[in-house]
């Protein structure tokens, strides 16, 4: 036995340990709940802001979306009527009037042509009412009607002079001045005292100016969007437009009277703000912790890419306190519980841990799949016992949401690149072997004039809607939609090796759904057009605003074929290329050897009549007896050629 050791009581040493090991590990659980709530309060306040910034951004980008393709189909609709028979003013009107109760977001939709003549609809607090003025001898003449829902018209208003000229105002001069449609600055609208904003659309037709189109925007809603975002007690949403002007404040009015002149709208400035003020010196989008006296603030500043070119911002910011009060009181509770009952908070804690640990698990695993740009599906979140983890699920599914919509316009397969890359989009290009395909809708014309707007709008969305998920099941990458026709592309921006025969199913199925669509008594088909070759891909365009897209005499050939059908009376036409690549998978007949703009030899090109896959013996009888037709009149052998193009005559009479 060794002896001159220290020896100690178990029991006391063992309450001594345990009574030490409490202590120490209640203490570093207070410090580390404190230090961790503080870092998570700020990081859930970080994406709560760059939520609430997002989403007013979001909102006010797609309230002023919806304009220019409105203002486009309405022109588009008086042009055809105009065809027909010269539009009234009566008829102008009621198409406003449409336009108007298609779109709850527009306040005014109108018209002003060359002469002065003014015709518009607007909103008013119990309806919509028609306004129309003309200029004769020099006045202007208003007359106002309120319409029922019925559309009978009452008379509202008269006034002998207005004096009001539409070819005065800034919208005007500005739209005469551009050969497309134009924003104006922000403004107050005249007798509203709120702020606006208008799209304006120069008319022309044969080079020749008519008028101009107008969509106006009430932006007073902006404001209410900001007092609706509270998302902290003293947390505040606001909206800048170019040089700070302020479109949106929960609490200030945004609108100053001028002495003897129109009301202005306020500089943020001139706000009693100073949250605001210390934004404004700050760059956009930075994330940022302001100190402005005794207050730490949290604040998002978020750029909104308005239509025009015009950058708009949302500020977002709340009092730091708002999200850290109690956080001291809540730890010293915390310390205390922790002494008494670390033991059951020992087991306690690993269960909660695991109740944490897997859902947040699961939230990273579907965040990695977003990050690869993996949104598809809609499927249900699970819902979390914790507020915070439940709003991170909100959020996340939120962004897979906005994410699903972006990528309506621009290619999926681009975006992961991007992604994966890492690097931002900028210009540039390569030379790649692609196959483009353009399409253009035959009877379209005779469909618009037998069917009113409404109905012609939800047809071409649903026609737009099958085509393009049809190119999208082939792989292809819709470039971009030019009028009723369509542009596509395959082996970009992820490379495909059968690009060819793709594309080729992809024109087949799309005429197959188009006779589907077809409504009652009206012919539709789509003429198109599908070559291959090199040709220049990549990002093209200018630095602020880029276009993935395809350039090259392919591209040229393919727009060319599209057109070639109306000659050769048929649907579906190829180039040699495309044919030598897809004949594995489709039956074609050649067609001709055509002189083509831009190329200085012939080409053989084909009309597209089957799948291989759907075993068609006309189809393929056809295909082979045009062949041997074509082959005997190149080589110059008549009566052959003549022979085998009756057997063709015969299944295609």
């Amino acid at each position: 036995m060794r002896r001159g050791r220290q020896l100690f009581s178990y029991p006391l040493s063992l309450a001594v340990v345990v009574a030490a090991l409490i202590a120490l590990t209640g203490g570093w659980i207070a410090w580390w709940n404190y230090r961790a709530g503080l870092a998570n309060i700020q990081t859930l306040a970080t994406g709560l802001f760059d939520q609430v910034a997002r989403q007013a951004a979001g909102s006010t980008e797609a309230f002023l979306d919806r304009a220019p393709p409105a203002a486009e189909a309405l022109a588009r609709i008086v042009t055809i009527d105009d065809s027909v028979a010269p539009v009234t003013s009566e008829t102008l009107a009621r198409r406003c009037v449409a336009v108007l109760r298609a779109n709850p977001g527009f306040s005014w939709v109108s018209y002003s042509d060359r002469d002065g003549a003014f015709t518009g609809a607007f909103r008013t607090a119990t309806g919509i009412r028609i306004n129309r003025s003309r200029i004769v001898d020099g006045k202007t003449i208003l007359d106002e009607h309120d319409v029922a829902p019925d559309d009978a018209l009452t008379v509202a208003k008269h006034e002998d002079d207005t004096a009001y000229d539409p070819r005065m105002r800034p919208f005007y001069t500005l739209a005469t001045a551009s050969d497309q449609g134009v924003w104006t600055p922000p403004y107050v609208f005249a007798g509203q005292n709120v702020p606006g904003i208008t799209y304006a659309l120069p008319h022309r037709i044969g080079g020749e100016l008519r008028g101009v189109f107008t969509i106006d925007f009430d932006l007073a809603r902006l404001s209410n969007l900001a007092r609706e975002l509270r998302f902290s007690p003293g947390g505040r949403v606001v909206v800048l437009s170019d040089g700070d002007i302020v479109l949106a404040h929960p609490t200030a009015a945004i609108v100053t009277p001028v002495t003897g002149g129109e009301p202005v709208l306020v500089h943020a400035r001139e706000l009693a703000d100073p949250a605001v003020h210390a934004l404004l010196a700050r760059p956009v989008t930075a994330e940022a912790t302001l100190e402005i006296g005794d207050t730490s603030y949290l604040a998002r500043s978020l750029a909104i890419v308005v239509p025009g070119g015009r950058n708009w911002r949302v500020l977002a910011f709340a009092p730091e306190s708002d999200f850290t009060a109690g956080l001291g009181r809540r730890m010293l509770s915390s310390l205390l519980i922790s002494l008494v009952a670390v033991v059951i908070a020992v087991v306690v804690a690993w269960v909660l841990a695991r109740r944490i640990s897997q859902p947040l698990t699961g939230l990273a695993a579907e965040m990695e799949r977003v990050g690869d740009f993996r949104i598809e599906g809609t499927s249900e979140r699970d819902h979390s016992m914790f507020r915070e983890i439940d709003m991170m699920n909100i959020a996340l599914a939120k962004m897979k949401g906005g994410l699903r919509s972006f990528a309506r316009y621009v290619p999926r397969d681009l975006v992961r690149a991007g992604l994966a890359s890492g690097q931002d989009a900028t210009l540039s290009g390569e030379v790649r072997r692609l196959t483009v395909y353009f399409s253009d809708l035959a009877g379209f014309t005779t469909l618009a004039e037998s069917r009113a707007p409404d109905e012609l709008v939800r047809f071409l969305g649903q026609y737009f809607d099958d085509m393009s998920q049809i190119i999208a099941t082939e792989r292809g990458t819709v470039d971009k939609y030019l009028g009723d026709g369509i542009m596509a592309f395959w082996g970009a921006p992820s490379p495909i090796a059968d690009h060819a025969a793709r594309a080729c199913v992809a024109a087949i199925r799309s005429q197959r759904r188009l006779r589907e669509l077809a409504p009652d008594g009206i012919k539709l088909a789509a003429r198109i057009g599908v070559a291959t070759g090199d040709v220049l891909v990549g990002n093209i365009g200018s630095s602020e605003r880029l276009n993935y897209t395809v350039m090259g005499d392919t591209a040229n050939l393919a727009a060319r074929l599209e057109s070639l059908n109306k000659q050769y009376g048929t649907a579906l036409m190829i180039d040699h290329a495309t044919y030598e690549e897809a004949k594995a998978a489709v039956v074609a007949r050649p067609l001709d050897v055509v002189a083509v703009k831009g190329k200085q030899r012939g080409v053989r090109v084909y009309e597209l009549l089957a799948l291989v896959a759907d075993d068609d013996a006309t189809a393929t009888a056809i295909a082979a007896d045009s062949t041997l037709a074509l082959d005997a009149y190149l080589a110059r052998r008549f009566d052959a050629a003549a022979t085998a193009w009756a057997e063709v005559l015969a299944h295609l009479p």
